[in-house]
């Protein structure tokens, strides 16, 4: 009989974890454009292409409390995605963003070399995400590479929503993206050098 409160106590608790247990999420991602100080484009096209160099497409997995795991999925393509703010921080330098052709110059090609978000349960919750990309530009018969790369740990209490998620992701996407269009490279795609 002393044992019955304890036994109920772990029931409740198991009930609990079970119904804290998430599924699949879907998150919607759109990073933020770098903001820019300088206009070198001179309104110049620029061809601009975005591609996923990892082998799996899941933004990363979800830990429950139960020590099942949950995939966290894009809602939309994350090239897609990633294109959309690339191009946006380009027109900030003045430059005219347009589709991706080998034979236009400057182009640029971004490359998602990692893009990963790991949701540990416990108390608190660490989230950890992780982006590193590649841009390769071409100008006036010239090429230049640079790498931009960026960890971002947080803490929740409680398990992290989809929208908790998608922030993460995004601030970790933006910083990367912010470091990789920088001046350098801005000044390589209007002149070459």
């Amino acid at each position: 009989m002393r044992y019955l409160p304890r036994l109920i106590l772990l029931a409740a608790t198991a009930v609990i974890l079970t119904a804290c247990a998430q599924g699949t999420q879907t998150l919607r991602l759109s990073p933020t454009p770098a903001a820019v100080e300088s206009l070198v484009g001179s309104g110049q096209s620029l061809g601009l292409s975005v591609e996923d160099a990892r082998t799996d497409r899941d933004l990363g997995m979800l830990e429950n409390p139960d020590g099942s795991i949950a995939r966290l999925m894009p809602a939309q393509q994350i090239t897609y995605t990633l294109q959309l703010a690339a191009a946006e921080t380009l027109r900030g330098y003045d430059f005219e963003p347009s589709l991706w052709d080998e034979a236009r110059t400057p182009r640029l090609e971004i490359r998602i070399e990692t893009l990963d978000h790991q949701v540990t349960a416990g108390v608190p919750y660490e989230l950890a995400t992780e982006v590193a990309l590649t841009a390769t530009g071409y100008a006036d018969g010239q090429r230049y590479t640079t790498r931009s790369g960026t960890t971002l740990t947080r803490q929740r209490p409680l398990p992290p929503t989809a929208d908790a998620n998608a922030d993460a992701i995004n601030t970790a996407l933006s910083r990367a993206l912010g470091q990789l269009l920088d001046d350098e490279l801005a000044r390589f795609l209007a002149t070459g050098r």
